[in-house]
């Protein structure tokens, strides 16, 4: 596997050779259906699984009058603005509105102790956010256009059949993840078992990238 990248039909050889599906003309088991396993565990799975440093992005948009109150939030794409984004795991702190940041709150009663909902606000700058029931509540209102940032975990792009991984180093966890997959979908728990191991060592080895990023800034207080 020279090089950085690596090939879906290389990553597919691996869950072959470790599932030991490797008849292609199975239709059971054939390239599209071994590529779909790939493609669940690395956007519906992975995302849950590792909190990576490179998955670590924005969610962008912006606010005026106009907008809902509350926002409605969906974080499954298209973002026509950020090409190539497929959606977000999850969204929370910081948040930065027109440049700056705001107070972030998930706890509604918090928030509207703070912001009665009876209550009628005059337009401003916002400088408290909720973010419940998939919907975001700004507070204040806007009186004018706003930029929003949230930080954001970014569920990884869709990849082709015929396509490369952005990297070399995550094919292996990639690969015995989707095996765990078939193994526990056909029953086959003793070889569920057996690849464990190996899965969490791949999986330990993708996330020393990232404790390795954190380590290098201190934690520091929010007060």
């Amino acid at each position: 596997m020279p090089g950085l990248d690596i090939s879906v039909a290389e990553v597919i050889t691996i869950m072959r050779n470790v599932t030991g599906r490797n008849d292609a003309d199975d239709p059971q088991f054939t390239d599209t259906v071994m590529y779909n396993y790939l493609l669940n565990f690395i956007q519906n799975e992975h995302p849950d699984e590792l909190r990576l440093f490179p998955d670590r992005t924005w969610y962008e948009f912006t606010i005026d009058q106009l907008s809902s109150d509350p926002l409605p939030v969906n974080l499954i794409g298209p973002y026509p603005t950020q090409l190539g984004k497929v959606g977000f795991s999850t969204i929370g702190p910081p948040c930065y509105v027109g440049g700056f940041e705001i107070f972030w709150y998930q706890d509604p009663t918090s928030f509207f102790r703070i912001w009665p909902e009876t209550n009628t606000y005059q337009p401003t700058r916002p400088t408290y956010v909720l973010y419940y029931n998939n919907e975001l509540t700004f507070r204040g209102p806007p009186n004018t256009s706003y930029s929003v940032k949230i930080a954001a975990f970014n569920i990884p792009d869709t990849i082709e059949l015929n396509g490369e991984l952005a990297s070399s180093h995550t094919a292996r966890y990639f690969a015995y993840g989707s095996s765990l997959d078939i193994f526990s979908d056909y029953g086959e728990m003793d070889r569920w078992n057996e690849i464990m191991p190996a899965y969490r060592r791949y999986r330990g080895q993708v996330l020393a990238r990232t404790w390795n990023q954190l380590s290098n800034q201190r934690t520091t207080p929010t007060f």
